[in-house]
């Protein structure tokens, strides 16, 4: 007669049972796992809510792998893509980032972007000789010349009214420094707001004139201005003789005319009296 098996029979039975059940049940999700993560896709997300017109750094976004068909149109895959470019609307946190929501640094959707903190922008016209000779480009500085007549003395002055001012586009919002020309038409300034108010009135009283400074360029000049009368004024000598070998020229002002003069006899005296 078979013997039949005993309790640790079955339950050794069915421990391998339960073995190759929890076997197959991993596999089985191990199976749907891998289908699911060739499903998925990463994305860059925002790990924090992002204000718009702020620059994204690093710390604010993060990589998530989501169902490819729960990606938004045009969302950045990498956080390279995303970062050091400015939003231009408000993104909440955990929000898929598109491309398109960004603009790259130094090509703001305005040239708001691109003001100094504590500066404004002005714009103010020029032509290819108050210009520089349409040389003058983004990122160039310049000093502003003023020309106007001085209502203390009704004489017309020329003073150096702001110096090494940043230039943040030239013509019709030109941002682009590698452009072939320089300014033609007009520059736009970054500048404290004070002295926006300064080339306003400055504009309105006569006549500006921009030049090109070099490079690095941080010395600030102290004048007091040119006045008409300063030009003529005592002799000036020009000391370097002219490619042809001919002598320097000098410029000497005409001297004083002298009124006529009449001269009174009354017997030994003599009286010298202006004539009329």
């Amino acid at each position: 007669m078979a013997k039949r098996p005993g309790a640790s029979g079955i339950i050794v039975v069915a421990v391998i049972l339960g073995l190759i059940t929890a076997y197959l049940v991993w596999y089985y999700m191990r199976d749907l796992q891998k289908g699911a993560d060739a499903n998925r896709v990463d994305v860059v997300v925002a790990s924090v809510d992002i204000p718009a017109r702020k620059k994204v750094t690093r710390d604010m976004i993060k990589v998530e792998r989501i169902p490819q068909n729960m990606v938004a149109p045009n969302t950045a895959r990498k956080l390279e893509e995303v970062e050091g470019r400015m939003t231009i609307d408000r993104v909440r946190s955990l929000e898929q980032i598109r491309l398109a929501d960004l603009a790259k640094e130094g090509q703001g959707p305005s040239l708001a972007f691109d003001i100094p903190p504590g500066k404004r922008a002005i714009a103010i016209g020029v032509d290819e000789i108050k210009g520089v000779g349409a040389t003058i480009k983004p990122g160039d500085r310049v000093d502003i010349l003023a020309t106007y007549t001085d209502p203390v003395n009704r004489q017309e002055t020329t003073q150096m009214i702001l110096q090494n001012v940043a230039v943040l586009a030239v013509d019709k919002g030109n941002t682009n420094a590698d452009s072939e020309q320089g300014a033609i038409t007009s520059i736009t300034l970054a500048v404290a707001p004070e002295d926006a108010e300064l080339i306003a009135a400055a504009d309105r009283a006569g006549v500006l004139r921009c030049t090109l400074r070099p490079v690095e360029e941080e010395t600030i000049v102290a004048s007091p201005g040119t006045r008409t009368s300063d030009i003529l004024r005592g002799r000036m000598e020009f000391n370097t003789p002219t490619s042809e070998g001919r002598p320097p020229v000098v410029i000497t002002p005409p001297p004083a005319r002298s009124r006529p003069e009449l001269k009174i006899l009354r017997g030994t005296k003599e009286q010298v009296v202006p004539a009329e």
